[in-house]
């Protein structure tokens, strides 16, 4: 049970003769703390925060990622009875630094990045779309370019997205690795976009002869007039391979990890409103995550020299 402030800051106004001004100040203090924080229960762990810190990949623009994920996060605050606070990284890094000095509660995490905060943190997966366990990039050029290949692009400019992105970075430096192809040494020169939006811009304005994109986001600026489909052409497709995934800070208890997972399964396709919020974050709905399902691409980012740790 969560200790009541007067049985906290009454005694120590007794027992130090603290002025009214000071208790108030001692007692507006312990609740801010009590909201930002959670309470402990008698294991040790934390339950439900006062405020639900959320934090999400910065794949996108800012404007399409609050379009995007805004109705998910009504939702959750409605389902969970807690208000939310978005925070929108700059970068990569930054939602990892964010989530390793406990800013955030839950984040949406690529593959990648979810084993960086999985191996620093101990961050759980909660759960992952359905799109998720199968997911794949493309390899992308300007459309009315000659070469057809992506071995035809030997001594051209190419874009990855963010180092830390699996979709954009990982699993495609991979695939080519399984080619032979050294990106350093294969292409003219490397740049990165930062963002899969960026790449596909970069590729369509001739800054980069070839890119490589998340295939789910390339699919929605088609669909969305972002790109018109004369402006690109997909190179290659590559296998699928699992990415985005849910987390949340390991010092969480049980009974909140289990009432948020639950809050996302909940979304069904065949409820109207919840269709509304699935289509926007292009799901059919949420499947359970566990660290299993990382463990491939876990020997990947090991075996790129892009990972140190295996999984416990």
């Amino acid at each position: 049970m969560p200790l009541s402030l007067d049985r906290i800051i009454l005694p120590i106004y007794h027992s130090a003769g603290m002025s009214l001004r000071s208790l108030l100040i001692l007692g507006a203090t312990a609740i801010l703390l009590f909201s930002l924080t959670g309470c402990s229960n008698e294991n040790g762990h934390l339950e439900m925060p006062g405020v639900l810190k959320i934090g999400i990949l910065p794949d996108e623009s800012e404007t399409i990622l609050l379009k995007r994920y805004t109705p998910l996060f009504k939702y959750l605050s409605e389902e969970l009875g807690v208000p939310y606070e978005l925070k929108i990284s700059k970068s990569y890094d930054t939602l990892l630094e964010q989530f390793n000095n406990k800013e955030i509660d839950l984040a949406y995490f690529g593959g990648y990045t979810f084993l960086q905060a999985y191996h620093n943190s101990r961050a759980v997966p909660l759960v992952m779309r359905d799109i998720d366990i199968y997911f794949t990039s493309y390899f992308i050029a300007k459309a009315n370019t000659a070469e057809s290949n992506i071995k035809d692009f030997s001594g051209k400019t190419f874009s990855f997205g963010s180092r830390l992105s699996t979709s954009g970075h990982l699993m495609p430096r991979y695939y080519l690795k399984n080619m032979n192809i050294n990106p350093e040494t294969y292409f003219s020169n490397i740049r990165y976009s930062g963002s899969h939006d960026t790449t596909a811009y970069w590729v369509k304005d001739g800054i980069t002869d070839i890119g490589v994109t998340n295939s789910a986001i390339l699919d929605k600026m088609l669909q969305d007039g972002r790109l018109k489909k004369h402006e690109i052409k997909i190179i290659w497709e590559t296998p699928p391979y699992p990415d985005y995934v849910w987390a949340l800070q390991s010092g969480y208890s049980t009974t909140v990890q289990t009432k948020i997972r639950e809050a996302f399964l909940s979304l069904s396709p065949s409820n109207k409103a919840h269709a509304a919020i699935l289509t926007h974050v292009d799901a059919g709905g949420f499947l359970p995550a566990s660290i299993d399902d990382f463990s491939k691409l876990n020997d990947i980012a090991l075996q790129s020299g892009l990972l140190d740790g295996t999984l416990k």
